[in-house]
């Protein structure tokens, strides 16, 4: 037990209790991780949901205050309820996420225990490079904010204002973090589950050794519960804990880039485009994260349907492999979704065609409200 290490996602752990999102914490005296319920998380956790409660006030008491005046009222109004949906949904996902802290434990040991039983010879780079991306963006995500909305949208605003202003990239430093674990955890299992099935092709392959028959039956039962219980893991804890936070996710992109969208259509800037697409780019940092959920999700749903692929092309040997394999896929018979946003919808491909009907539907209210306010405005000059 002594070469047992804390894992590649240790520092994406250790970072979300420092952040106060949960408590979970590596021991390595027990070597295995645990709840550690400091003082400490539970404070910056409680710090940080009134900090967030006191911004959704503030901006509520001020609605009408510190308005772009290049905007309509259509455009003012959209960009403030974005910014408070914004941080009403992180005061949500850091309230699931700190009462789920159980479930969440469960996840995180057995996918540290599948990681050191079937990966331990395996150097994985995504977490380490994540972790980089996610804190590199999280500097550009806030030095703009910094440079467009303090210095140049809200200059005539009172200090209250302008601080409460900031819980809003404080939701993506947050939120990344939280991503970026699940990203991990998905990770770990889609190599887990390529692991399971380049055995199972092994085993396959030696299925007409008479010799290794009752052994070959033995270790393919074990690769077969192995896929079980990896994709239930999927279903039911990952997607208990985690899914809920992408469905939030999810509708909050669709807000955020309708009104990156429209605030560019709409103010008229003398920066270059090459400028305006590099800015727009960085204050899409959150809906990539977001969208970036969907992609690995469905990479990992690709990699359970192999299973049953590889099974359906072996070879009958009239044994009780036969018997075996019928059985896995007639309870395969119909792929299920492995990772959904809270039962709402699977996380696929097919998400983004939502995203962009969601922000479609939008542009159109948008456009639809602000026409209607024109037309009222040159209605009372006549």
């Amino acid at each position: 037990m002594d070469d047992i290490k804390p894992g590649e996602l240790c520092a994406y752990y250790r970072l979300c209790r420092y952040l106060g999102i949960f408590c979970i914490d590596y021991n390595s005296a027990k070597k295995r991780f645990r709840l550690r319920r400091s003082l400490i998380c539970y404070v910056v956790h409680f710090a940080l949901q009134t900090y967030l409660v006191g911004c959704m006030a503030v901006m509520v008491a001020y609605w009408q205050k510190c308005f772009k005046s290049d905007l309509s009222k259509t455009g003012n109004h959209f960009d403030r309820l974005v910014m408070v949906i914004a941080l009403g949904i992180l005061v949500v996902q850091n309230a699931w996420l700190i009462w789920l802290q159980a479930p969440h434990l469960r996840i995180v040991r057995q996918i540290e225990f599948y990681r050191r039983r079937h990966l331990a010879d395996m150097r994985l780079l995504l977490p380490k490079r994540l972790l980089w991306l996610i804190i590199a963006t999280n500097w550009l995500y806030m030095a703009n904010f910094i440079k467009t909305c303090v210095f140049e949208w809200l200059t005539d605003a009172s200090r209250l204002f302008v601080i409460t202003t900031l819980g809003f990239p404080l939701r993506y430093l947050v939120t990344s973090f939280t991503m970026g674990t699940y990203f991990c955890m998905v990770h770990i299992l889609r190599l887990v589950l390529s692991r399971n099935q380049s055995i199972i092709k092994e085993i396959t392959e030696q299925s007409g050794d008479l010799k290794k028959g009752s052994v070959n039956l033995l270790h393919l039962r074990g690769c077969l519960e192995l896929h079980d219980r990896l994709v239930l893991l999927c279903n039911d804890e990952i997607s208990l804990v985690y899914g809920f936070i992408v469905w939030l996710s999810w509708m909050f992109a669709s807000l955020d880039v309708t009104g990156v969208i429209y605030l560019t259509t709409v103010i008229q800037t003398r920066k270059s485009i090459v400028l305006k697409l590099l800015t727009n780019l960085v204050w899409l940092s959150p809906t990539f994260m977001t969208c970036a959920a969907s992609f690995i999700s469905n990479r990992v749903s690709i990699q359970a349907n192999k299973t049953a692929k590889i099974l359906a092309k072996v070879p009958r040997t009239g044994t009780g492999l036969d018997r075996m394999i019928e059985k896995f896929l007639l309870k395969n018979l119909r792929q299920q979704p492995i990772l959904t946003a809270y039962g709402f919808f699977a996380l696929d491909k097919s998400t983004l065609f939502k995203l962009f009907t969601a922000i479609f539907t939008y542009m159109v209210i948008l456009v639809q409200f602000k026409e209607m306010e024109n037309t009222t405005k040159s209605i009372n000059k006549f």
